[in-house]
């Protein structure tokens, strides 16, 4: 039986481009509201029509598409278990835009955004780990390792993403470079976050296979890869909303008195 990502996927895999569309459609914000009822139905579908025990006659490519898009978005793949709700792709476009946005506006050379900086790195440390490589099930004898990379790689992004940001606004005067000063923290501290949290891929590889889909053996090239392409796809979703909306923000000021007085509206803005 095919796989239903190779029959049903509306975008070509192959490509990088594909893929990132791919991500943006399993992300979507709307699966953070589904019961955990329509969850397992769609598990069952999905883990089904791949086991063969249904076929392409017994159902609609609609309904095998959304039920694909659900599991990708909040099952493991490797494992088939539920990822906590916080840790889903989904729920990446609104805890990272409320981070985002209380760090743009906490946009100082002040100790008091090392907290927000904190919680960042931590949300972000939560993401990579709920969705890290799940070769093998988790077990209590590598829970402290992964105890331990949480930590360092919350502390280490934090420490940088902090005192890169001071160092750039002590040195920074033009208006235009300063409205880039976010995006190079968070880019900053992605570089460092994720391949802690990832580790595993890099030491031990991540599995490979044939186009018969059988398991040929790991690959530490592949694992440094899919990080990589992992942090600059980050990088790039990210860039627009971190650059623009401080341009769009000092319009409105020099536009708005209402919108230059009022600096909670900045928030929600």
């Amino acid at each position: 039986m095919e796989n239903p990502k190779t029959v049903s996927c509306p975008w070509d895999l192959n490509t990088y481009f594909g893929r990132w569309l791919y991500y943006s459609w399993i992300t979507n914000p709307k699966l953070n509201f589904i019961s955990s009822g329509t969850i397992e139905n769609a598990k069952l579908l999905h883990l089904s029509y791949l086991n063969g025990s249904i076929s392409n006659d017994d159902i609609t490519e609609t309904k095998l598409l959304y039920a694909h898009q659900i599991y990708e978005s909040v099952i493991h793949p490797d494992t088939n278990e539920l990822q906590n709700r916080f840790g889903r792709l989904s729920f990446i476009p609104i805890g990272k835009s409320l981070l985002v946005a209380v760090l743009l506006s906490q946009l100082t050379k002040n100790y008091s955004s090392y907290a927000w900086h904190g919680l960042n790195q931590s949300y972000d440390s939560l993401v990579n780990f709920t969705n890290r490589n799940g070769d093998t099930k988790f077990i209590p004898t590598n829970q402290f390792r992964f105890g331990i990379s949480i930590l360092a790689a919350t502390a280490t992004s934090t420490l940088a993403a902090f005192h890169i940001e001071r160092f750039l606004l002590s040195k920074i005067c033009h208006p235009i470079l300063y409205r880039f000063v976010p995006l190079i923290t968070f880019a900053s501290a992605s570089f460092i976050n994720v391949p802690i949290m990832r580790h595993n891929e890099i030491i031990d590889g991540v599995r490979i296979y044939d186009c018969n889909k059988e398991k040929v053996g790991y690959s530490r090239f592949a694992g440094l890869k899919g990080i990589g392409e992992t942090i600059v796809t980050r990088i790039i979703m990210l860039a627009p909303g971190v650059v623009l909306i401080q341009y769009l923000e000092d319009v409105l000021d020099n536009k708005s008195c209402w919108f230059r007085k009022n600096k909670w509206a900045h928030f929600c803005f």
